[in-house]
């Protein structure tokens, strides 16, 4: 195998540090540590590089907390200064990884991930009438620092970047407690190796997806067995012969224990590939797919989070809209187009008198009689009650939908369209003209209400203004 070397003043050089720190700030800039860092990015910049030549560098503590769902696992968040360094590192070990990992395996790759995952499984489904489905037991728990850093040296040769490489893993925050005997392990080995990666890590996903490296390419070289499919430490191999695969099973086995992992027998089982199997969120089949039920769940419960956070004006309404759309976009890559339905039903958004409700796209809605100019504040008038108000916003997220008129719906300052775009002619008027793709529109004048969403900011593009 090739080894790689000279890497390291790739690793600390300023165009790869920089580009690392803005990596590192994706999805994050609002958080106080990373605003810190980067409002004297030069000078935390500089200090991070000569830390890193002079070899005093040393990684932070790391803040945790437990999530139970979907099982107990340890979170790790390391500093940001840290995250930095990790996202240098991968700069400039990615090219030379993407190269040595095989094609089926799925997990932290451009290109690929969970959706690419399941269609690779049901052509292989297609095609196999036996299934062995296999998940290692508490992966990041007990990989080996020994044995972790013993396939790092099966690569990389340049001596300055292995040692910061077994920095990374040697700080590691201690994990849950993994006890486990291997052949030719004395009574004290179990407790006296070092064992475990930090779930949150940028380079904890990279090093354990190197980890099983080694793995695909023994079931596809040696094993000589290609209809096969890995999603981190959950993979699957198919065939058609039952007694083969079992088999198949007992060497994976002894491959893994090599490198001191166990298989999890109660979920390494060979089933015939037309009961199903549960894969990267999904529930698989040959030729149709289904979200899990546990994840349909999961969804639910996010939605009433949402719902209570929206009514207390902790969540704005497109950031309700983004976090509906990106779910839909995970279960529209399965067979879900009645369970969309009837969980668009169901989706309901009340903050103060306005609510927004998905609904159908011919739910007849009401209107206050008298609608003032959009910009004109609302006056209340005594005695009489506030209407409460809904618009139905299901189908803009499941896709086209047709009506036959655009409602408009207002209250105190805030506006709901759907199905209309706006046009504003010279005299300063707003005209409502029929669309055939339908959304909600929250809009208002800034004197009553704090927030004005842009067509944009909700469908992106859908509807276009006019001067």
């Amino acid at each position: 195998m090739k080894r790689y070397g000279h890497l390291w003043e790739r690793v600390v050089s300023w165009e790869n540090l920089l580009l690392a720190a803005h990596k590192a700030r994706q999805r994050k800039r609002s958080s106080p540590p990373v605003q810190r860092f980067h409002f004297d990015l030069e000078h935390e910049l500089v200090k991070l590089q000569a830390e890193l030549l002079d070899g005093s560098y040393a990684p932070g503590a790391f803040r945790t907390h437990w999530i139970t769902r979907p099982k107990r696992r340890l979170i790790s968040a390391a500093p940001f200064r840290d995250r930095v360094v990790h996202h240098a590192v991968i700069n400039v070990l990615e090219p030379i990884l993407e190269r040595r990992f095989h094609a089926d395996s799925y997990a932290c790759r451009k290109g690929k991930g969970t959706h690419a995952a399941a269609r690779r499984l049901q052509y292989w489904m297609q095609r196999r009438r036996y299934a062995l489905q296999c998940d290692i037991a508490k992966f990041f728990p007990s990989i080996d620092h020994a044995v972790m850093k013993a396939e790092f040296r099966r690569m990389i040769k340049d001596g300055r970047l292995l040692r910061l490489m077994d920095l990374i893993v040697d700080c590691s925050n201690e994990q849950e407690q993994i006890v486990d005997w291997f052949d030719g392990d004395g009574l004290f080995d179990p407790t006296a190796r070092r064992r475990g990666l930090p779930i949150g890590n940028l380079t904890s996903q990279w090093f354990a997806n190197w980890m099983l490296n080694g793995l695909d390419h023994f079931v596809a070289a040696e094993l000589r067995l290609g209809a096969y499919v890995r999603y981190c430490d959950d993979f699957i191999v198919l065939g058609d012969d039952k007694h083969e695969l079992l088999v198949v099973k007992d060497k994976i086995r002894s491959y893994l224990e090599h490198r001191r992992l166990r298989l999890h027998e109660r979920k390494a089982q060979v089933r015939p590939v037309d009961q199903g199997v549960t894969f990267v969120g999904y529930r698989v089949w040959p030729y149709r797919r289904a979200v899990r039920k546990s994840n349909v769940r999961a969804f639910r419960r996010r939605i009433r989070w949402m719902r209570k956070a929206y009514a207390h004006g902790l969540l704005e309404w497109h950031d309700v809209r983004q976090r509906l759309a990106s779910w839909i976009g995970h279960a529209r890559q399965a067979n879900s187009e009645r369970l969309l339905k009837s969980l668009c039903e169901e989706w309901r958004f009340v903050r103060g008198d306005a609510e927004i409700e998905p609904c159908s796209s011919r739910r007849v809605v009401e209107q206050q009689p008298a609608q003032p100019a959009i910009g004109e504040p609302q006056q209340e008038h005594a005695g009489q009650p506030q209407q409460q108000q809904r618009c139905p916003i299901g189908p803009a997220l499941l896709g086209p939908c047709h009506s036959e008129s655009g409602i408009m719906l207002s209250t105190d300052g805030m506006s709901a369209i759907r199905e209309e775009s706006w046009h504003r002619s010279s005299a300063g008027s707003i005209r409502a003209s029929q669309m055939s793709h339908g959304s909600p529109r929250v809009v208002g004048s800034s004197s009553n209400f704090e927030t004005t969403l842009s067509p944009d900011e909700i469908l992106g593009n859908r509807f276009q203004m006019s001067p």
